[in-house]
């Protein structure tokens, strides 16, 4: 069943150094379905900007992180969806060969992905490693394209993506533990930094891969984590704002204010995917966070506190002395 939902572009493709969801938003997508894989659950196309492959933007391709690139193709299919143009689908199936070539097919990162570099921000993270944003992202929109084009490669690809799932971290793969439970890592890092949003783009490409696939590992797997995420919710709520991650940083992470819009539109989809009624009530308080003035006003100087003590410039980063000590 289709959900019909109010959707923008805006004229930029990311959020920028502030993190602003004045001038940056991802809301739900326009063709999200609540039992299919027709449109993706959020709206993509500012992603895209241009049908040609590959993306200017994102030349070398060897140096981007991969959610990057796959987020140009998820956009690109929702610009055919859309309506505007075989191109975007022709150019989003580019970007799906791309992916079925630089896939690993051995090792313990089969079906991975991998980043040749180090994690360019504030968490420790040296490569090689995995994504499980990317590798729920790719695999979702591998999904897509074979329902449009019928190519089983695609098929296949999106079913080894999910391969690292069920792999630890500390092994190659993306799997930490929150508790007793699996959780999908964004960022692989030890300790584990249990990343909100990378987390629920994770959980889609199971849901994707269950629905479009007919692929029972993947649904089971999809239940037990949404399941993991509802029972959990509450870590990522301080009571005035959403978390960005969990991390030990010196103080918490609270999420920008793109990144909670972005966990208010991804919690309402979750609520369409999942019957855990815990989705509804923490939407509902992080919708009442952002419309406090007050509370916008305390997050942002959280905000600025904790990027004081952990900057994002790589090059400061690797002098932090609670980052060492991780690193031993």
């Amino acid at each position: 069943m289709a959900v019909e939902v109010a959707s923008t572009v805006t004229g930029r493709d990311s959020p920028g150094f502030l993190s602003s969801a004045k001038s940056f938003t991802l809301p739900l997508g326009p063709h999200i379905q609540a039992d299919g894989v027709s449109g993706y659950p959020i709206d993509m196309r500012v992603k895209a900007a241009e049908q040609s492959w590959p993306p200017a933007a994102l030349s070398p391709l060897a140096e981007q992180l991969h959610v990057d690139v796959i987020q140009w193709g998820l956009g690109c299919h929702e610009r055919y969806l859309a309506g505007e143009g075989d191109g975007w689908l022709a150019a989003a199936l580019a970007c799906g060969e791309h992916l079925v070539a630089i896939q690993e097919r051995a090792g313990p990162t089969e079906g991975g992905w991998t980043h040749h570099f180090a994690y360019p921000h504030s968490l420790p993270l040296p490569p090689p490693w995995l994504s499980a944003m990317a590798q729920g992202q790719g695999a979702s929109l591998l999904v897509r394209l074979h329902a449009q084009v019928g190519e089983q490669r695609f098929a296949e690809a999106a079913l080894l993506a999910l391969k690292p799932f069920a792999v630890p971290s500390s092994g190659g793969g993306v799997q930490a533990m929150l508790g007793d439970r699996e959780f999908p890592e964004e960022y692989p890092t030890e300790p584990a930094s249990y990343v909100l949003n990378g987390a629920i783009f994770a959980l889609w490409g199971l849901r994707d891969v269950a629905l479009g696939l007919d692929d029972r590992e993947a649904g089971d797997r999809f239940a037990a984590g949404a399941e993991t995420l509802a029972l959990n919710l509450h870590r990522w709520d301080m009571g005035h704002w959403s978390r960005y991650d969990l991390f030990p940083h010196p103080i918490p992470n609270p999420a920008s204010s793109f990144y909670h819009a972005l966990h208010i539109s991804q919690l309402e989809a979750m609520e369409m995917f999942a019957a855990h009624a815990e989705y509804r009530r923490v939407r509902e308080r992080f919708v009442a966070y952002a419309a406090s003035a007050r509370l916008r006003r305390r997050a942002f100087v959280h905000k600025c506190a904790y990027r004081v003590l952990v900057p994002r410039n790589p090059m400061f980063a690797h002098r932090l002395p609670w980052t060492r000590k991780l690193r031993g």
